[in-house]
């Protein structure tokens, strides 16, 4: 099988990217989708990068370089990760995750940093994750406002 890994080209790809944030439980609309990236597009910082296969987006992954006060130097924040369940165990993932390494080192970046729900379904994201060399090291929190 042939994948192409390439950065999010809008209209052609947001259809896919749609379909695939639905599988990783969050599902919108595709206008919702179509405002997000417009905005996170507006943000230097962000990327996308997706893998094709037969002109089908099959995976994507949301990065942002961040930094922190934590040490110097910055790193890369996987915001969104999720691979077609159809190609899941296929090394898509492992090669996606290779991609932003490489990124990640071309910048001179620390690590990259990815969180994952903490709810059971997510438990094979978490040995995923931990198969590629990640480590467990916070629990996160968070608070939505009115």
């Amino acid at each position: 099988m042939t994948f192409i890994i390439r950065p999010l080209q809008l209209e052609q790809d947001l259809r896919d990217i749609h379909l695939l944030t639905a599988q990783l439980g969050y599902p919108a609309t595709p206008e919702n989708i179509q405002q997000r990236w417009q905005k996170l597009h507006q943000n230097p910082h962000y990327q996308t990068l997706v893998v094709e296969h037969d002109n089908r987006v099959i995976a994507y992954a949301g990065v942002i370089e961040e930094y922190t006060w934590e040490f110097d130097g910055g790193y890369i924040r996987i915001q969104a990760f999720v691979v077609d369940q159809a190609y899941r165990g296929q090394g898509v993932g492992k090669r996606l995750i290779t991609a932003i390494e490489k990124l990640a080192k071309e910048r001179n970046l620390k690590l990259i940093q990815v969180n994952s729900g903490n709810r059971e379904e997510r438990l094979p994201a978490h040995a995923f994750y931990n198969s590629l060399g990640f480590d467990a090291y916070s629990i996160g929190f968070r608070k939505y406002l009115d």
